[in-house]
């Protein structure tokens, strides 16, 4: 199943800013038709190849400055067995699983040792093409991308490290009785810029314009925070900003 970006691609082509993105996966999955559009979307260069061995012997082995190494639910036990290489090849950019089933993600991530290789982003492949452009925008741009289906595997972390709590962007979780400023502390700097706007009445159009994000990127936030914090609609998502959220944060710019 390739990703269903048909009608998709965005009408302004953009030339590749030479940093790329390497997709590892069959083209069954990762079709030339996804790597077109990621370039045209972002402005990247996109490769795929099956294998971590291929892709290093395509470049005889000095993989280039790599934006974003995407790797596919099926090379899951390859990625665990030698985090190392995946990492050195991913150089300075950072690993994004793309997974179509939620238990193999739930997987990965209750056995990917955070605190010896660092955080990972988490691509689902069966979304909307805009949610899934969303997604890899947040993750390009280096914003830890922790889908809701992980809150149980976080409230039962045991603190061993091997599920210890994201760290990335200042994620924590909230034990069991904590109330619900433990809840805002869990949302990303961004999150609370967007949770404070929409307490403010804004539309996601202000939203993208004052924090000079997309309207699809304010959409992705603010399913992140329903999720988050456990309500159902922006409302009630701005109920809970103003009864926990700090005074000065209230009134404070999006700076």
């Amino acid at each position: 199943m390739s990703l269903p970006l048909t009608s998709e691609i965005t009408d302004q082509s953009t030339e590749p800013s030479g940093m790329s993105v390497l997709f590892l996966g069959k083209e069954l999955f990762f079709s030339n038709q996804t790597l077109r559009s990621v370039q045209s979307e972002f402005g990247v260069e996109a490769q795929r190849h099956e294998t971590l061995e291929q892709a290093m012997n395509s470049f005889d082995g000095a993989v280039p400055d790599l934006q974003m190494l995407v790797v596919d639910q099926l090379l899951q036990d390859d990625l665990l067995s030698r985090p190392e290489q995946y990492l050195e090849a991913a150089g300075s950019g950072c690993i994004a699983f793309a997974y179509r089933k939620e238990d193999a993600a739930r997987s990965l991530f209750m056995h990917w040792d955070r605190k010896r290789h660092g955080d990972i982003g988490y691509l689902p492949m069966n979304v909307a093409p805009d949610v899934w452009r969303s997604i890899l925008r947040l993750l390009l741009h280096d914003e830890l991308f922790l889908p809701t289906i992980f809150v149980d595997s976080l409230e039962s972390a045991n603190g061993d490290g091997v599920a210890s709590p994201a760290r990335k962007n200042g994620i924590s979780v909230a034990g069991p009785g904590d109330g619900n400023k433990k809840l805002y502390e869990q949302l990303t700097r961004r999150e609370k810029q967007v949770l404070r706007l929409v307490s403010h009445g804004e539309s996601n159009k202000i939203i993208a314009s004052k924090l000079g994000i997309t309207e699809h990127t304010v959409k992705l936030h603010m399913h992140n925070v329903v999720g988050k914090i456990g309500v159902s609609n922006r409302t009630a998502a701005a109920h809970f900003y103003h009864e926990v959220a700090p005074r000065d944060s209230r009134q404070g710019s999006v700076e």
